[in-house]
C-alpha cells in the first residue's frame, strides 16, 4: 500500500515542483529580464605610436624609432567554422580549407606543411592562437584581412621597436620589454612621454564577426608618444667608441667607460660603456652587460681625486701652486703605506709639481694638513658622495663617509683618492667645474621633448648646481694640471699635438673582498681640453680584471683619451691654442695618426 503511494505521488511531486520552478523564473523574467544573446558588441584599443629618440642634430639622425607591424595568429576553430557555415546570400561558395592555409602560407611567406601543423595541432597543444608572422607589408594585411578570401587569422596592431646604430650607445638610449614597456636606459626614464596614449573603438559585429562600420559608438584615434632630443652628437659617439672599444682590446681591459662633457653647459656630448649590448637581446643578457658603468660604478679614483684635493686648498688660501711640502714618507702627519715612495731625488715638492708627477706623500700630506672636515665639504661641494642628477636610470652616488668617521688612515688617503668611491659622471662634473671657472653645472643629456603636434613639453637649460672654488682658483688648477700630459708628466701619451691639455691620471688599485689586490688595477684619465679656453671635458676608465703591462692611467687611458680627443675637436672645429707643436714633426711615442689608421680601415689592412 505505501510502496502504490509513493509511485503515485513520487511523479506528482516533480511535476509541481518543476512547474513551480518554472513559473517562479517566468516572474523573474517579467520583473528584471536577462536576455543571452550572441555578443555582437566590442571594444578595441589601438596601440599608439612610439616615440622616437634623436641625437644632438635632430630628426636628421635618429637613434631609435618604431615601425608599425601587423601580428598574424592562426584560428583553427574560427577556420573550421567558416569552412563548415553557410555564407551569406550573394557571396562566393567557401573556399577549401587547404586553400586558404595555402593563402595564408604564400602570403606571409611561410612554409605550407608548418601552417598546415600549426591548423592540426590546436587540440594536441592545448592553445588556440598560434603565432604566425610579424609583417609590415600592408599587400599582405590587405589580403588576410579579408574574410572574402582568407579566415582563421587573427590580426593584432604591433610595433617594433629599432635600434638605428644596433648596440652603439645601448646604455644610454636602453631598451623596451615584450610589451613595449622601457625596461633600460632613455627608454625606462621617459617610457611614459614616448608611450602616448591608446586609441579607441566601440562598435557592432555581425553574425560573421565583422564590423559594422555604420554602428560605431566610439572611435577615439591614438595620440602618438612625445619625441626624445638628446645632447649626445652621434659623431663624437661614434669616435669615443671605437676609441674606447681599441683601448680595452690592446692593453686587456676587462671593462671600460667613458664621458666627454661639454664644459661651460654640463652638456653630455657622448657616453659609452663596455661591454656594451643589442638593445633587442636585453632580456637574455648578464647583468654585467646591462651596467651602464660611466654612471652605475662605485669606484676608487686614485690620483685624479689630488686635483680635487689641491683645488680645495688653493682656493681656500691655505697653499698657492708654488707651496712646497717635504716629499719624506717618515713625516709623523702622513700616513704611509707600502708603495709609496720617498722621492728621494727631490727632498722638497711643490704642489703644482706634486700634481705634475703624481705625488702621494705630498698631497696626502697637503689634505692631512688642511683638515679633515674642510675636505670633506669641498668634496661635497664638487658633487661627491651625492647623484648628479643625469637623466638615467640606475645612477650611483658614490661613497664617501662622513668627516667625524675618518680615521687616520682615511685622512691621509682621501685626499689622493683611496678610501672613497666615486662615479665616472661625478668625475667628469667637478673637472667641469674647475674647466667652467668654479661653476659646476648640472649634467644633462637629454635636450628637450617634443610632443607629436610640435609643442615642446620639456626644455633643458643649463643649470647651475653649485661652486666649490673660485674663478682665480680654477684658473690656477688648470694652470697646475698642464705639465701633466707634456714630457715628464704622468700622461705623456695622452697629449694632443696643438692643444694645451689640464688634466690628471689616477691608478688605482682595485678592492676585492674587501683588501687590495694586487695587481688589480682601475686606470683613469681626466682632461680639460683646450685648457686655455675650455670647451671639453673627457674621462675615460679602463677596469683590468686580471694583470696588465701597461695597467697604469697615463700609459692605457691617456691613449684613448687622445684618440677622442684628436678626433672631437677636429669635429667641432676647434682652433688649436698651441699652434707652435703644429710646426714640429710629431713623435711616433707621443702621437697617434688617426687619420691614418681610418685610411687603412677603409682600405683593408690590419690596424696597428
Amino acid at each position: 500500500m505505501r510502496g502504490e503511494r509513493f509511485r503515485f505521488w513520487f511523479p506528482v511531486t516533480c511535476l509541481a515542483l518543476f512547474a513551480a520552478h518554472s513559473g517562479h523564473r517566468l516572474i523573474l523574467a517579467h520583473i528584471s529580464p536577462v536576455i543571452s544573446a550572441p555578443k555582437y558588441s566590442f571594444s578595441r584599443q589601438i596601440l599608439a605610436h612610439r616615440g622616437s629618440i634623436y641625437s644632438a642634430k635632430g630628426k636628421e639622425y635618429p637613434f631609435v624609432k618604431s615601425v608599425p607591424y601587423w601580428e598574424y595568429r592562426l584560428d583553427p576553430v574560427h577556420l573550421t567554422n567558416a569552412i563548415s557555415r553557410v555564407r551569406p546570400k550573394g557571396e562566393k561558395a567557401p573556399r577549401t580549407r587547404k586553400a586558404i592555409l595555402k593563402t595564408i602560407a604564400d602570403t606571409l611567406g611561410l612554409e605550407y606543411r608548418r601552417v598546415l601543423e600549426m591548423a592540426n595541432a590546436v587540440g594536441q597543444k592545448g592553445f588556440r592562437y598560434q603565432f604566425l608572422a610579424l609583417s609590415s607589408d600592408p599587400d599582405a594585411f590587405r589580403t588576410l584581412a579579408n574574410s572574402r578570401l582568407v579566415s582563421g587569422v587573427s590580426i593584432s596592431d604591433r610595433q617594433v621597436r629599432q635600434y638605428i646604430h644596433g648596440r652603439h650607445l645601448s646604455h644610454v638610449l636602453g631598451s623596451v620589454n615584450a610589451e613595449g614597456v622601457g625596461s633600460a636606459g632613455i627608454e625606462q626614464r621617459y617610457n611614459r612621454d614616448l608611450t602616448g596614449t591608446a586609441g579607441t573603438i566601440q562598435g557592432m559585429r555581425d553574425a560573421f564577426g565583422r564590423e559594422i562600420y555604420d554602428k560605431r559608438k566610439i572611435d577615439i584615434d591614438p595620440i602618438p608618444g612625445s619625441d626624445v632630443y638628446l645632447t649626445i652628437d652621434h659623431n663624437i659617439q661614434y669616435e669615443v667608441e671605437y676609441a674606447l672599444d681599441w683601448g680595452v682590446k690592446e692593453f686587456g681591459a676587462g671593462s671600460g667607460w667613458s664621458i666627454v662633457m661639454d664644459a661651460s653647459t654640463g652638456a653630455i656630448l657622448a657616453m659609452a660603456s663596455l661591454p656594451d649590448f643589442e638593445p633587442l637581446e636585453y632580456g637574455h643578457i648578464s647583468d654585467a652587460e646591462k651596467l651602464n658603468r660611466a654612471i652605475g660604478c662605485n669606484y676608487e679614483p686614485g690620483s685624479v681625486m689630488k686635483v680635487i684635493t689641491a683645488a680645495a686648498a688653493v682656493d681656500a688660501g691655505f697653499v698657492t701652486a708654488s707651496t712646497r711640502y717635504r716629499t719624506n714618507r717618515d713625516d709623523p702627519s702622513y700616513y704611509k703605506l707600502p708603495g709609496d715612495g720617498s722621492h728621494v731625488w727631490e727632498p722638497t715638492m711643490t704642489i703644482k709639481d706634486a700634481i705634475v708627477h703624481s705625488s702621494n706623500i705630498v698631497i696626502g700630506k697637503l689634505g692631512y694638513d688642511f683638515g679633515q672636515q674642510r675636505l670633506w665639504e669641498y668634496f661635497r661641494a664638487f658633487g661627491f658622495g651625492q647623484k648628479t642628477g643625469i637623466e638615467l636610470p640606475g645612477e650611483q652616488s658614490g661613497i664617501i663617509r662622513d668627516w667625524h668617521k675618518w680615521d687616520k688612515a682615511t685622512w691621509s688617503r682621501a685626499p689622493i683618492g683611496q678610501g672613497l668611491s666615486v662615479t665616472a659622471i661625478q668625475l667628469v662634473s667637478a673637472y667641469q667645474a674647475i674647466a667652467n671657472d668654479g661653476v659646476r653645472m648640472r649634467p644633462y643629456i637629454v635636450d628637450k621633448v617634443v610632443a607629436s603636434n610640435g609643442y615642446v613639453v620639456h626644455q633643458t637649460e643649463p643649470k647651475e648646481i653649485s661652486r666649490p672654488i673660485s674663478a682665480k682658483a680654477a684658473r690656477a688648477m688648470r694652470e697646475m694640471m698642464l705639465g701633466v700630459a707634456k714630457p715628464g708628466g704622468t700622461a705623456r701619451r695622452a697629449a694632443v699635438r696643438g692643444y694645451t691639455i689640464a688634466g690628471k691620471t689616477g691608478t688605482a688599485q682595485k678592492v676585492v673582498g674587501g683588501h687590495y689586490a694586487p695587481g688589480l688595477y682601475c686606470a683613469t684619465f681626466c682632461g680639460i681640453v683646450p685648457a686655455t679656453a675650455p670647451r671639453l671635458v673627457v674621462l675615460v676608465s679602463l677596469d683590468f680584471d686580471k694583470k696588465a703591462r701597461y695597467h697604469q692611467g697615463g700609459n692605457s687611458a691617456g691613449p684613448v683619451f687622445r684618440r677622442i680627443t684628436t678626433a672631437a675637436l677636429r669635429y667641432l672645429m676647434v682652433a688649436p691654442d698651441n699652434p707652435s707643436e703644429l710646426e714640429d714633426e710629431p713623435d711616433e711615442d707621443e702621437y697617434d695618426n688617426i687619420i691614418n689608421e681610418r685610411i687603412k680601415r677603409r682600405a683593408g689592412e690590419p690596424l696597428s
